[in-house]
C-alpha cells in the first residue's frame, strides 16, 4: 500500500510540474513565499543546543553546511521531507534543521542570507536568539525535556585550593534508557578538576515522568580568587532505542544512539587566603594530621638519614608541600629537596580520607643529639585559620667521622645535589677463573665416506611408504568430489524445516542450527520479500551466527524454554507463500 501511494504522488508530481513552472518566478528573482525561517526557541541556555527550522516549499535547495554568526555556533543537522494534497493541489515541504549553541550571554541575529531554490533564488528573515544563563540547579530538571544534565556543587562559595566535591548527572526519559556514559567535561582555565572514574546509574522522578540517570562524580579547587562562572558541563551519553521494525523484535535488539547533554551553570565565589600566612605553611587546604619517622638513631658525621613524613586527612593533598624545620638549621643539618608521593587511590575526594608521604634527607655537618623539631602549616577552611602540626625532636647519636674516612655520596634523581665522589678504584682482572693455560688436545678427524646398501634400503622403504598414503588419500578425494558433483543437496522448503525444530532443552547448537536453516530455507522461497521483513530475517540469523561461531556462549549446554518460545514465535510469524 505504501508503495502504490509513493507511485500515485510521483506521478501526480510529474503531470502538476508545468502548471507549477507557468506560476514560478522568473529566474534570478529573489521569492520569499516559498522559504520560511523559526527556532525552536528563541531563548536559550548557555551550552545547550537549540534547533533552527528553515522550511521550502515546492523545490530542492542548496543549504549551507553552516551560518557565520558572532559569537553562536550554527551548523546543518539533517533534512526531512513530507507530501501533501489540498484541494488537489501538491505540496512537497522540505525542512532544514540546524543546530545553534552558544558559550556567551546575550542576544545575536541569525541574519537573512539567499538560498537557491532550483533556478529560483529565496530569501530568509533575520532571526533573533537570546543566549541566556541557567544558574539554577532545580531549574534544569525540566520534565518536557526528553534529556538533560545538571552540574551539582556541594558549596557556592570556597577558598582557593580548597577541595570542593561536585557531580555532573545526565537524564534520559524512560527506564534502563542509558546505554552507557561517552565523554563528561567541564572545563574552565582558573579551576583544577579531576578527571571522570567512576559512573553511578539510578534513576528519579522529575515531575510525573520517571528519568534514568547517570551520575559522574568528581572534585576541584580554585587556582585564583574572584567571581566565576561554572560550566556549562557537556555529557555525551548513548541511549537505548526500541526497534522500530514492528515486527516485535525489541526484545532481540536494541539501538543505540549517541545524545549530547548540556548542564547549567553555576556561579562561584572563590576567597582569597587569609594574610599572615607562617612560614610552615605549604599549601595544604583541609585538615590532616602529622607522623613521621627517622631511618637511623646513630650515624657519623657526614652520613645521611632519611625522615620519612605521613600526612591524612581530608582536603588538598596535591598542593601541599613537606614539612620544614621549625627553626633554620645552617651549620648543622644539611638538607636536600624533599620526595613526595601521592597515589591516586590514596588521594582525598574531599569526602574521605587520603594520605601523601613526604621523605626528606638529611645530613649532619656537626655532632648533635637531636632532630630538631618539624612544622608543617595548613589551612584549615571550617575554622577560616591556619593550624601548625608539630613533630620531633627526635633523639639521634652522631658520632665523630674516622680520619681520612672518605665522605659519602647522596645522589638523587631530580632537584638534589651530591657531596664530592670518593676516590675511585683500581680495577683488577685477577678474578676470571677457569681459562685452560695448557697444551690443547687435538681430536682426530673422523672418518668419512659413501652410504652403504643399508642406508638406501631405508630410504626406499619410506619413500614407498609415502607414495602409498598419498595415493590411497588422493582416490578417496576423487571419489567424494564425484559423490558430491552427481548428488546435490535437496532444499528444503520452509513448512519441512519448521517441523525439524528442536524443542526447548535441546543442545543450543542442534537448535540454531535448526532456526538458521528454517530461515534460509524462507530466504530462497520468499526472494522478493519487503525489506523491512528481509532486514529482520538479516539481524535474526546474525544471532543464530554469534551462538554458533563466535564462542560467547556454550553451544552445547541446553536452550531455555523462553529463548526456544520467542525464537518460535518469531518465525511463526513470518509470512509464508
Amino acid at each position: 500500500m505504501r508503495s502504490f501511494l509513493v507511485v500515485h504522488f510521483l506521478l501526480l508530481s510529474a503531470a502538476m510540474m508545468p502548471l507549477r513552472a507557468q506560476n514560478a518566478a522568473s529566474p534570478g528573482t529573489p521569492t520569499d513565499d516559498i522559504i520560511t525561517v523559526n527556532v525552536l526557541r528563541d531563548r536559550i541556555a548557555v551550552g545547550e543546543i537549540g534547533q533552527l527550522f528553515i522550511k521550502v516549499r515546492n523545490g530542492d535547495a542548496t543549504m549551507p553546511e553552516r551560518i557565520a554568526v558572532a559569537g553562536l555556533e550554527v551548523s546543518f543537522s539533517g533534512q526531512q521531507s513530507s507530501i501533501s494534497i489540498t484541494g488537489g493541489r501538491q505540496t512537497i515541504e522540505t525542512t532544514y534543521f540546524y543546530r545553534i549553541r552558544g558559550d556567551q550571554l546575550g542576544t545575536f541575529t541569525i541574519p537573512e542570507f539567499e538560498v537557491r531554490i532550483g533556478e529560483r533564488i529565496a530569501k530568509t528573515r533575520p532571526i533573533v536568539v537570546h543566549i541566556t544563563e541557567n544558574s539554577d540547579p532545580e531549574a534544569a530538571l525540566d520534565a518536557t525535556k526528553p534529556f538533560f544534565g545538571k552540574l551539582e556543587l556541594t558549596r557556592d562559595t570556597f577558598y582557593v585550593n580548597e577541595l570542593v566535591p561536585f557531580t555532573l548527572t545526565a537524564y534520559v526519559r524512560g527506564r534502563n534508557a542509558i546505554h552507557d556514559v561517552v565523554t563528561a567535561d567541564l572545563d574552565h582555565e582558573s579551576f583544577v578538576f579531576r578527571a571522570f572514574r567512576e559512573v553511578r546509574t539510578d534513576g528519579a522522578d522529575v515531575g510525573n515522568t520517571y528519568y534514568s540517570s547517570a551520575v559522574l562524580p568528581s572534585h576541584l579547587f580554585a587556582l585564583k580568587p574572584g567571581n566565576h562562572r561554572l560550566g556549562p558541563g557537556k555529557i555525551v551519553v548513548r541511549t537505548l532505542e526500541a526497534d522500530s521494525s514492528g515486527f516485535g523484535l525489541s526484545t532481540f535488539f536494541q539501538r543505540t544512539a549517541s545524545r549530547e547533554l548540556a548542564t547549567n551553570t553555576l556561579n562561584v565565589t572563590v576567597k582569597p587566603l587569609p594574610d599572615g600566612a607562617p612560614v610552615s605553611f605549604t599549601g595544604g587546604i583541609g585538615s590532616f594530621q602529622l607522623t613521621a619517622t627517622p631511618s637511623l638513631t646513630t650515624l657519623g658525621v657526614g652520613d645521611p638519614v632519611t625522615l620519612d613524613f605521613e600526612v591524612t586527612g581530608v582536603g588538598n593533598l596535591r598542593t601541599m608541600g613537606a614539612p620544614v624545620f621549625a627553626i633554620p638549621q645552617k651549620g648543622i643539618w644539611k638538607t636536600y629537596e624533599p620526595n613526595k608521593k601521592l597515589n591516586d587511590e590514596e588521594d582525598s575526594d574531599g569526602f574521605r580520607t587520603g594520605t601523601i608521604r613526604f621523605s626528606q634527607v638529611l645530613i649532619p655537618e656537626a655532632r648533635t643529639g637531636t632532630i630538631p623539631e618539624f612544622h608543617l602549616t595548613y589551612f584549615d577552611p571550617a575554622k577560616a585559620e591556619y593550624v601548625t602540626l608539630k613533630t620531633g625532636p627526635f633523639p639521634i647519636t652522631v658520632n665523630e667521622a674516622a680520619p681520612g674516612a672518605a665522605p659519602t655520596v647522596v645522589s638523587f634523581p631530580a632537584g638534589g645535589s651530591s657531596e664530592s665522589a670518593a676516590k675511585r678504584p683500581d680495577p683488577r682482572f685477577d678474578d676470571i677463573l677457569h681459562i685452560r693455560t695448557g697444551a690443547p688436545q687435538w681430536l682426530a678427524e673422523a672418518p668419512s665416506g659413501r652410504p652403504g646398501a643399508l642406508f638406501w634400503i631405508v630410504q626406499a622403504l619410506f619413500s614407498i611408504a609415502l607414495c602409498t598414503v598419498l595415493g590411497w588419500g588422493a582416490v578417496r578425494w576423487w571419489s567424494a568430489w564425484n559423490e558430491s558433483r552427481l548428488a546435490p543437496l535437496a532444499e528444503v522448503p520452509f513448512a519441512k524445516a519448521m517441523k525439524r525444530l528442536p524443542a526447548a532443552g535441546s543442545p543450543r547448537r542442534e537448535f540454531f542450527h535448526a532456526v538458521a536453516a528454517a530461515l534460509a530455507s524462507w530466504k530462497r522461497e520468499h526472494p522478493s520479500a519487503p525489506p523491512q521483513v528481509l532486514e529482520v530475517v538479516r539481524r535474526v540469523s546474525e544471532r543464530c551466527d554469534v551462538v554458533l561461531y563466535s564462542g560467547q556462549a556454550e553451544p552445547d549446554s541446553p536452550v531455555s524454554a523462553s529463548e526456544a518460545g520467542e525464537f518460535l514465535s518469531l518465525l511463526r510469524r513470518l509470512p509464508t507463500r
